[in-house]
């Protein structure tokens, strides 16, 4: 079996996507979806394919398949392409797909790009899924051999990091809320409980509901209890009075529904005194650059976690970018899918990546917009 380093060497033998197959492919993919859509549903084995689940969690696999591929045709990243594969492998095996599902699910986007696409531009589409196929046995095994780690904390809030990941399991938000503000009891300490109990313990809910220990309904009350949390830490969050030197707006980019990180983020400027407009999760195009324009921030922050979300973000960063102001809009980006690939953040247009918060306050200090 090819090694995930093999595989990244061997899908250097593809040719790069044309810009106009590119842009056929996204201009197509809603009616592609529809009618991978409508071929997969009528399948007689599709519930043995899919497991226990419902017919809706195949339909967003499908629709997210189609705005990722649009990245990697766009981009032309196949190193992205190679990263994510096993990791969906192994998030819809673990919830019940068979991994049989995945070969007659290419196959079907396959016969759409053909029946869609003109052939002169399908061609380099084509050979990109023909290259998925032809590896299906090593996505399998990467997929079984990758080890997700959590991210190291100090030992001094092990222990403290431990009692409210149990208490988000649990479902118990005034327990949470009390180890917070046993660990918080200044605005400085906010920080740290953000980056040694709350990021690391969000990190192991995601590998629990990958390895489908817990229920979606689980994951989503502990990112509801978070938001308690946070909101708890408000009164603890004294901004400088007066006149505010630098201004930032920070958001989760369209479709992106994981907002946590941005208003970590958010709570940090403003505590360093920012004036800051949170925007929150799936902030649409237009209503961001209208903002952006009419606010006139020195930062705009954008939180991705999801690789098919990135063309959205590029296409958000160049509007940002094209805005007529009097200053120059600095645009920093954040999230899981930039950690995972450190050099993908240049793609996007951005000027910089804040892998966390520390490196966020670096960014600021060399663009001289921290004091």
């Amino acid at each position: 079996m090819l090694s995930i380093e093999e595989l990244f060497h061997d899908i250097k033998r593809l040719s790069p996507v044309p810009l106009k197959a590119a842009s056929s492919y996204y201009n197509k993919s809603k009616a592609l979806t529809e009618y991978v859509n409508s071929i997969m549903t009528n399948d007689d084995t599709i519930y043995q394919l899919v497991g226990n689940n419902s017919l809706e969690m195949m339909y967003d696999n499908h629709k997210n398949h189609a705005a990722f591929m649009s990245v990697i045709f766009s981009l032309n990243n196949y190193n992205l392409l190679v990263k994510t594969v096993p990791w969906v492998y192994r998030a819809y095996s673990q919830h019940g797909f068979t991994y049989d599902y995945f070969p007659i699910e290419l196959s079907t986007w396959k016969r759409a790009v053909t029946k869609m696409i003109a052939t002169e531009e399908a061609g380099p589409i084509l050979a990109v899924y023909d290259w998925m196929l032809e590896n299906h046995s090593h996505m399998i095994a990467v997929s079984q051999s990758e080890t997700l780690v959590a991210p190291p904390i100090d030992d001094t809030w092990l222990v403290a990091k431990n009692h409210f990941l149990s208490a988000l399991l649990e479902g118990n938000h005034n327990k949470a809320i009390t180890i917070s503000k046993e660990k918080a009891t200044t605005a400085e300490s906010i920080a740290s409980l953000y980056l040694q109990v709350i990021q690391p313990s969000m990190y192991e809910i995601g590998m629990l509901w990958e390895r489908n220990e817990i229920t979606v309904a689980q994951e989503h009350l502990a990112s509801a209890i978070v938001s308690r949390v946070m909101a708890s830490m408000s009164e603890l969050i004294q901004p400088e009075k007066g006149e505010k030197k630098y201004k930032a707006v920070v958001t989760a980019a369209p479709n992106e529904y994981h907002e946590i990180g941005a208003w970590m983020v958010s709570d940090i400027l403003e505590m360093n005194g920012w004036k800051v407009h949170y925007l929150g999760a799936n902030t649409p195009l237009e209503s961001l650059t209208s903002h952006v324009e009419s606010f006139a921030p020195d930062l705009v922050a954008i939180s991705v976690t999801m690789p098919f979300n990135l063309s959205m973000t590029k296409e958000v960063i160049t509007a940002i970018k094209s805005i007529s102001l009097d200053k120059k809009v600095k645009v920093l980006v954040g999230g899981h899918v930039f950690v995972q690939n450190h050099e993908l953040w240049k793609v996007t247009g951005a000027d910089g990546f804040g892998r966390d918060l520390d490196s966020t306050m670096e960014h600021l200090k060399q663009w001289n917009l921290y004091d």
